[in-house]
């Protein structure tokens, strides 16, 4: 075997081992990430284990304990559940397949915020799990019982502050919420792609993040919307430098911009942008979409609009 032979195989050996403990390492939970995920205290986990057999903790090499996937996924079907109407002491008394029977009965047929709640929570652990058929149906279920509008709003956005809860405030890798995000992106853009051409000629949006901002579901989410009024949309994406917006905004004139703002920057340093912005884009209308906690710190005038809600954002383009 020659040198290079020899380096090609222990780079693919390193990395397989890399994958391997990455892998190991997301499958493991502690009970403070089981109650990050479910909203159930540690010590009534506990207890549901020691009573009714609920969940059966792992132990690693040294006598740590650990949930793997399939615990976390049974413990959030029992959330479910319980929000549903059903008791603890009735679940404890179910097989595996009778939960998964509740479950996939709920997401169907439950009350609204019970079906809500099971098809978070069904996402949550297919995403934590990298199981994409399983979150792939829940997605597909979603959106027959809400719409895509309706199921951003209440499936979706809460999902991923859940997963992202989980891996800004322990050792999981943010791939998984990379994962997710990505599935839904796909779906957002078939959608897009299914819509007539726009119909409204009198209004041009254009849609883009700021330069630094890269999560852009929600700036999806809005160039659907207006494509399905018929509006022109002009949509740039994630981490637009100020020159090409400029250079966008020469050429095509839009009649409306749209933002939204994640990252917690400071407030005289958004300020200062948008007013760059203004000037720039001749004082057309510009739309902020940021948290309430941002909207108020910033010092917006003329043209400039913060919306801070979802119910917000309908109301201005009119669903």
């Amino acid at each position: 075997m020659d040198i290079i032979c020899f380096q090609q195989k222990m780079r693919q050996l390193i990395m397989f081992n890399y994958i391997c403990d990455l892998l190991n390492t997301m499958s493991r939970y502690k009970i403070s990430d089981l109650e990050k995920l479910s909203g159930v205290k540690s010590h009534t986990i506990r207890i549901w284990e020691q009573r009714y057999k609920l969940l059966t903790p792992l132990r690693t090499e040294t006598n740590i304990r650990y949930y793997d996937d399939e615990q976390l996924r049974k413990l959030l079907n029992v959330v479910s559940l319980i929000n549903s109407g059903d008791k603890i002491s009735t679940i404890g008394k179910l097989t595996n397949d009778e939960i998964n029977a509740k479950i996939t009965s709920l997401t169907n047929d439950g009350e609204i915020s019970a079906r809500e709640e099971a098809l978070i929570n069904q996402m949550v652990s297919a995403g934590l799990s990298y199981d994409e058929a399983t979150f792939e149906k829940a997605f597909s279920s979603s959106i027959l019982s809400f719409g895509l509008m309706n199921a951003y709003e209440k499936v979706f956005y809460p999902m991923l502050i859940k997963i992202g809860l989980l891996w800004t405030t322990t050792k999981l890798n943010p791939a998984q919420e990379h994962f997710v995000t990505n599935l839904i992106k796909q779906k957002i853009f078939a959608a897009i792609d299914a819509l007539a051409p726009p119909s409204d000629k009198s209004e041009n949006w254009l849609l883009f993040l700021p330069e630094g901002e890269q999560h852009d579901l929600g700036l999806l989410i809005a160039n659907y919307s207006l494509r399905s009024k018929g509006k022109k949309v002009i949509y740039l994406g994630a981490n637009v430098p100020l020159e090409n917006l400029q250079q966008t905004s020469h050429q095509s004139s839009p009649t409306h911009y749209l933002t939204f703002l994640v990252r917690n920057t400071r407030h005289d340093v958004i300020t200062k942008y948008f007013d760059t912005l203004t000037k720039a884009f001749n004082s057309p209308p510009l739309y902020l979409c940021c948290s309430n906690e941002i909207s108020n710190k910033l010092n917006l005038s003329g043209n400039q609009k913060s919306i801070v809600s979802f119910e917000a954002f309908k109301s201005l383009i009119k669903i």
